[in-house]
Order: C-alpha cells, then sequence, then structure tokens
C-alpha cells in the first residue's frame, strides 16, 4: 500500500480528464451554494459531486488535490477487500487480495489513477458486503441497516450500483439458510436492508427539491439517462466487451488470467458454500453493473476489480491448499506467493517506466491520446486572468475541465456536448437550450473546441455548430488559438499573435473575446 501510495503521489498533478472536470466544477459549485444540476447538467447521480466537494475541501482545488484524495480512497477499499478476503479466505487470502486490487486499480490502462466514479461506487458497496459476510452469531439488524445506507450511497455515485443490491438481498434473504433460520426474520431483515437503502436517495431528493433542481434532476438521471443507455444494440455487446476487455488487460493478463484460475478453483476445491455463494455473486453483479449501455469503457472495469482481486486471492489460497497435502505448511505458502509474485513483478517490469519516471503531461496523451487535457490549465489560466470573477464564460465542447480549472462559471448548463449531437429525442431541445443560456448570458470568453473527439457527433442535425460559427464571428473576436499538432506537440498563441497564426492541425480550440460596444443581436 505504501509503494502503491507512493506511486499515485508522483502522478498526483497528472491533469484532469473530462470526467473528473465534471466531477470538480459541479464540486466547486457545491462549495459556493450552488446545488448540482443548476449550473451543469448531466445524467449521473450527484454522490460523486458531493464527494469531490469533500476531497476539495480537504485538499485544495487542484488536480493534485483531488488524485490526493484518490490516494487515500484506494488505499481505503484496499483495506476494506483485505478484510473481506480474510473473511472468506484467511490472512494469506486477504492480503494477496487486497495487493491484487491496489495493482490492479493502479493500472493505467483501467485509467485508475484518475478520479473517476467508478471508484467511488465500491467502496461503500464492499463496506456493506463486508457487513453482510460475517460469522452467522454476529449477523444484526444493524449491520444489515448499515449495509443498506452503504449499498444506497454507492449507488449515489453511479447508477449502474444498483446491481449489486441484488448480490446484497440475496445475501440477507438466505442469511442463516444453512441453520434453517425462521423465514419471517430474514424477511423483516431484508425489509429493513431495502428500507435503509433507499434512505440517502430519499435525502438526496429532498434536499434538491428544497434547492429548485429536483425537476432537472429527474430529467437528466432518468430520462434522458434512459435513452443514452440504448442507443448500442445487443448484438455489438461481446464485440465491444471484447475490445474494452483487450485494452484493460495490456500489462495485467497475468493477474487476470490468475484471476480466472481462481473462478475455477473455487468450484474445483472443496470451498464453503457461502464463499462459493458470493464470490460468484460478486463476479456476476460486477459483469452487470459494467454492462449498462453496452459501452464498455475502460474505467468502466474498475467496477469489476474487486471481484478479480478476490478471486486472484482464491486462486492462490487454493495453490497452498492443494500443495499443503504433498509438502510442508510453509513451502506450499512460499510456492502460492512466488505464483503470485511472478504475475505483479511482470507487471511492475512491464510498466517500470510508467511506475517510476513517466512524466504526467505524457501520462495522459498515453492513455487519452490528443484530447485537449494537457493543454485545458494554460486555457484557463488565461481566462481566469483576463476575466473576474463573477464574469461567465462558455465552452463549447465536451471540456467541463476548464471551468474547473478558470474558477468561472459556465454561462451554460450544457458542460457536454456529447447529448447534443446523439441520436436521441432530446437532441433538439438541448441545443436550443444550450443556444438560448448561451445568448441569455453572453459569457465574456468562449471556448469553441473544434475537435471531433470533442463533439461526437452521431447524427446529422448541427444546428449547434452552425449557430457557434454565426454568434463568434458576429459577437466576439479571437483572442487565442489552441492547435494539438500530436501527442508530442502542441501549440497555443494568444492576443496579439494570434492574427497571424494558421492552424496546422484539424484538433485546434479558438478561444473568443467578446467584442468591446455596440450591439450583439442574437442569430438564432
Amino acid at each position: 500500500m505504501v509503494i502503491v501510495a507512493l506511486v499515485r503521489f508522483r502522478l498526483a498533478d497528472v491533469p484532469l480528464e473530462r470526467d473528473e472536470g465534471e466531477y470538480a466544477y459541479a464540486g466547486q459549485l457545491i462549495l459556493q451554494g450552488i446545488p448540482p444540476y443548476q449550473l451543469a447538467y448531466n445524467m449521473k447521480l450527484p454522490g460523486t459531486y458531493y464527494a469531490y466537494s469533500l476531497i476539495e475541501a480537504l485538499f485544495g482545488q487542484t488536480a493534485s488535490g483531488i488524485h490526493t484524495g484518490l490516494l487515500l480512497l484506494n488505499a481505503a477499499t484496499t483495506l476494506v477487500i483485505f478484510y473481506l478476503g480474510r473473511r472468506l479466505m484467511g490472512p494469506f487470502g486477504g492480503a494477496v487480495s487486497a495487493i491484487a486490487f491496489a495493482i490492479l486499480s493502479l493500472d493505467r490502462w483501467v485509467m485508475g489513477v484518475f478520479a473517476h466514479a467508478t471508484h467511488f461506487v465500491i467502496l461503500p458497496a464492499l463496506g456493506g458486503f463486508l457487513l453482510l459476510v460475517r460469522p452467522i452469531e454476529s449477523r444484526t439488524n444493524a449491520s444489515v441497516i448499515g449495509a443498506g445506507l452503504l449499498l444506497g450511497i454507492s449507488i449515489l455515485m453511479k447508477q449502474q450500483a444498483v446491481f449489486f443490491m441484488l448480490l446484497a438481498i440475496a445475501l440477507v434473504l438466505l442469511d442463516g439458510g444453512a441453520q434453517k433460520e425462521h423465514f419471517r426474520t430474514r424477511l423483516l431483515r431484508t425489509g429493513l436492508f431495502l428500507l435503509s437503502s433507499v434512505i440517502p436517495f430519499a435525502i438526496i431528493c429532498a434536499v434538491l427539491t428544497a434547492q429548485g433542481v429536483f425537476d432537472k434532476f429527474w430529467f437528466w438521471t432518468f430520462q434522458y439517462a434512459r435513452e443514452y443507455v440504448s442507443e448500442i444494440p445487443l448484438s455489438s455487446a461481446w464485440g465491444m466487451f471484447v475490445d474494452g476487455f483487450k485494452r484493460i488487460t495490456r500489462a495485467t493478463l497475468l493477474l487476470w488470467l490468475l484471476a480466472a484460475a481462481g473462478f475455477v478453483l473455487l468450484w474445483v476445491v472443496r470451498w464453503k458454500g457461502e464463499v462459493r455463494v458470493f464470490l460468484t455473486g460478486l463476479l456476476l453483479v460486477s459483469l452487470l453493473a459494467l454492462s449498462p449501455g453496452f459501452y464498455f469503457r475502460q474505467h468502466y472495469f474498475i467496477l469489476l476489480l474487486p471481484a478479480a482481486a478476490l478471486l486472484v486471492g482464491m486462486a492462490c489460497v487454493s495453490i497452498k491448499r492443494g500443495a499443503a497435502r504433498m509438502m510442508p505448511a510453509t513451502v506450499s505458502r512460499g510456492l502460492a506467493a512466488l505464483v503470485f509474485v511472478v504475475a505483479t513483478s511482470a507487471y511492475v517490469i512491464k510498466e517500470q517506466e510508467y511506475l517510476f519516471s513517466l512524466p504526467t503531461r505524457d501520462l495522459s496523451r498515453d492513455v487519452y491520446g490528443a484530447n485537449p487535457f494537457v493543454e485545458s490549465p494554460d486555457i484557463s489560466r488565461y481566462l481566469e486572468q483576463h476575466t473576474k470573477p463573477d464574469d461567465r464564460i462558455a465552452v463549447l465542447g465536451s471540456e467541463p475541465q476548464i471551468y474547473f480549472y478558470a474558477r468561472r462559471k459556465s454561462a451554460t448548463g450544457h458542460i457536454y456536448t456529447y447529448g447534443l449531437m446523439e441520436p436521441q429525442k432530446y437532441k433538439q431541445r438541448m441545443q436550443d437550450e444550450m443556444i438560448q443560456e448561451i445568448e441569455a448570458t453572453r459569457p465574456e470568453y468562449i471556448v469553441f473546441v473544434k475537435m471531433s473527439i470533442s463533439w461526437l457527433a452521431r447524427q446529422s442535425d448541427e444546428k449547434i455548430l452552425t449557430w457557434a460559427d454565426q454568434y463568434t464571428r458576429q459577437c466576439y473576436e479571437i483572442a487565442g488559438v489552441v492547435d494539438i499538432h500530436s501527442r508530442e506537440r502542441s501549440e497555443i498563441v494568444w492576443d496579439a499573435a494570434v492574427l497571424a497564426y494558421q492552424p496546422k492541425s484539424d484538433n485546434v480550440i479558438h478561444i473568443y473575446r467578446r467584442k468591446v460596444g455596440g450591439q450583439c443581436t442574437a442569430s438564432s
């Protein structure tokens, strides 16, 4: 854990990517007394926004502060997995599982050093499971209620956590089944669990209603979210999963193979029924949790890491048990440890540059390519220096990290433009709303991200882009250009120098300053 923490600390100032930017900006607004969904629209539930606001309050409103918070969150998750693994498989299995998780969650190809919502999902979910997976004599109503609260908090971090509820309900219903515990008692505990799991969501709904944003919250997190997860057909699901899995196992394949062996040995070696039920159930619900929408993005697989890590522990403990029949206990344990050390050493050798010397700028480029995350702090610094704290800015594109870095409020709640360009029934409403909000606010600066990756247009209605070209030409003047030539090189020019500059790539960002004087007639 110390070694992993040191690596994470070295990489703490890696530039925020856009999901982190969204959470960081929403957390920043919360610290200013502005509720979620008022100035930042998105389909995610607000738990991660509040978690970010706490991290920012404790460690500062910087990329380094946010990743320091993630470091502590990851350490806490590692400890919970140790205690969970120890309860299931003993101290050796708990230690191996914890180390496996620490390494798997550090991997750059699963985007483990970036503070995605999936990190915030698994800590409370695993905490809830730790309260449920316990000796029969220590199972109490209080532990069931505590587990319900933690699983409810997990869902607030991201909707996919609802699948973990399925396993939790099964654990409560089967609680004490081998001792033929009275069905009515188990039913009562299931009711307590379900009731307590609803409490966090009910509190959030009450808070957002009191703050006057419940309607927007409901539209974005339920109505639009339903459209989002129905875009990719079932026929494409397997191919998307295989592609995602290949990406996230680029450096950790041996650990994943060891996890697969652990699943086989779980059913081959003699293990207690409750251990088999829990680990198989955790694997199943984790796969379901990363499946909504069939996108299988790399950071979604973080939801699968606890199950994989515990199965790595299962493999090593099973090897130790099998070898103990033929050799002394210390030798069998050493053999099992050697198998695990080989798998982890292969990762360290393959990724030694990333772990010990890779600059954070290069890390961002390696993982996210030519996305403008490296350039966002420079853009934001200029905006912060040339505006007053109450001035508004607008980003035409999906780069919410710019608002956070610049410490300026958005002129529109549409901090992402992906939804505006998707083939879904709300796209025209969203485009019109963004146009109206920007024209009504007349921001001091507009950042126009002319990069396809920031829009991902999947439908032909490009009204927003046509309007943006006309509006910036009529009402604004060019103040800066960001030209991303390649992963290795980008160029930024400001003010007078921008007039003579000719972009050399297709990955260009224009920064516009509002014209002084005169009237700007709305072009829509």
